[in-house]
């Protein structure tokens, strides 16, 4: 697999202004693979002849990432392995591995705005770039952009059979999503940066959508009603996935100078999961159930570029990330039980703040038991907590990327989580803490209000 690394593109600016000669053009517009680009404040325009955009409108649309350092005056634009080097009002442009160039007009500042170039940017990153005149647009087409969707697929066909065909939303505009399935119940964060549209209202149609700049990203559920190319989905074969996607992405991802692995597979050999590179348009995490003859039991799509945008197994810590993995390890839980004919788990808050606690002294404390370094149990816990059960259990996980793998590496596990999160339970309690690195630990707290004198605890790590 081609090996990426890291991107540097550097605008740095000047207090040195020449004369140019700029036309207000607000009817010009630039497409990438066919989409609309919208430039929030300032406009494209025509200097001496050439289209200039704002840098930010064409690299953060690219899905690079754009950082401005006020001391330096300059803006630092990361993306693979290309690096481009600016000067405001300088001609001359220092492209990696290729040398210098000579611009017809230099990349300049209009209110407040750095424009470069649109043609120079665009073919430098391998794109082809054509001017439709009657509709005055610059169009930008790019191969496997992470974006592009598939314009055969209108709304029309899509809203009729995306659920058999749900790859298909990949790239598509958020209005077209919202269109189908309308508002989501919830937003939550991802590991990636990128937003989860979750829709749990029904959780046997369970679906989490990634949105990126109004565009689909990212999909997952482990609903039955959604295949993808109508075949494979919840309950299909490993055979029926082997060839339906072929050869599976090796064994690494690399990004940059790391190997970042594509699969887990067992001590008994089996597969819990197994990602594939779909032309590197999108990646493909199927997930097996040790427990079921390595069946399907959900699936992930990630698109290819935002794959490779993120440096590492973890997302950047923060509060949101924490509330979204507890959220999602919740309705997670719910949906296997719905599956299971079992009935819903209630959340619960004090068995939160109880899990939460549990998940935080582990990571500050850099154990990962049951029993903390006091000496406490589950069971002391929940008493201070001021929980009376029936019967309770507990699960702890860490490591795991994020909340979705977290849940089905718990479902998949030898000892008694997957009995856990499908037993005799009628509460819930989630807690998670994630270290500088982002690395997640996890502790789910189960319980049934006390009935009769008679307690029962299981713990399991």
């Amino acid at each position: 697999m081609k090996k990426f690394a890291t991107v540097a593109v550097i605008v740095v600016f000047l207090f040195t202004f020449s004369a140019v000669n700029v036309h207000g053009n607000d009817d010009i517009k630039v497409t990438i693979n066919g989409f609309l680009i919208k430039f929030e404040d300032v406009k494209p325009i025509i200097i001496d002849g050439r289209t200039m955009v704002p840098v930010r409108g064409v690299f953060e649309n690219l899905n690079a990432r754009v950082r401005w350092f006020p001391e330096e005056k300059a803006v630092l634009i990361m993306k693979e392995t290309l690096q481009i080097y600016f000067r405001i009002n300088d001609k001359k442009v220092s492209v990696s591995q290729e040398g210098d160039f000579l611009l017809d007009v230099p990349a300049t500042i209009v209110n407040g705005r750095t424009m470069v170039p649109l043609r120079f940017i665009a073919e430098t990153l391998g794109a082809n770039v054509s001017w439709d005149a009657k509709n005055r647009t610059v169009e930008i087409n790019i191969p496997h952009y992470p974006f592009a969707y598939i314009e055969e697929i209108g709304l029309e066909l899509l809203a009729e059979k995306y659920q058999d065909n749900i790859e298909w939303l990949m790239g598509a505009p958020l209005e077209y999503v919202e269109h189908i399935l309308g508002k989501p119940d919830r937003i939550d964060l991802s590991r990636y940066g990128f937003d989860w549209y979750v829709y749990n209202s029904d959780l046997e149609k369970y679906l989490m959508v990634g949105i990126k700049n109004k565009v689909v990203v990212g999909i997952y559920t482990n609903s039955l009603h959604y295949k993808i190319n109508g075949t494979i989905g919840y309950n299909s074969s490993i055979e029926e996935v082997r060839e339906f996607f072929g050869r599976p992405a090796p064994p690494t991802i690399i990004k940059g100078n790391k190997r970042y692995v594509t699969s887990e597979i067992n001590s008994d050999g089996k597969t819990e999961f197994q990602t594939y590179d779909v032309e590197k348009r999108y990646y493909a995490t199927i997930f097996h159930d040790i427990h079921n003859e390595e069946r399907v039991t959900s699936f992930m799509l990630i698109d290819y570029a935002t794959e490779h945008s993120l440096h590492g197994y973890y997302g950047k810590p923060s509060k949101e990330l924490v509330e979204s993995y507890e959220r999602q390890l919740f309705d997670l839980a719910n949906t296997v039980r719905k599956r299971y004919n079992k009935p819903l788990l209630t959340f619960d808050e004090k068995a939160s703040a109880a899990a939460r606690m549990h998940s935080i002294d582990m990571t500050q404390n850099n154990f990962f038991d049951h029993m903390n370094l006091r000496g406490q149990s589950p069971f002391d816990r929940l008493k201070n907590a001021g929980i009376n059960y029936r019967n309770a259990a507990e699960n702890i996980a860490t490591g795991q990327m994020c909340a979705i793998f977290a849940h089905e590496a718990l479902m998949n596990s030898k000892k008694g989580h997957r009995d856990n999160i499908l037993g005799n339970f009628t509460h819930i309690g989630i807690g998670v803490s994630l270290d500088s690195d982002g690395t997640p630990m996890y502790t789910q707290k189960f319980y049934t209000p006390l009935k009769s004198k008679i307690s029962f605890f299981k713990i399991y790590n």
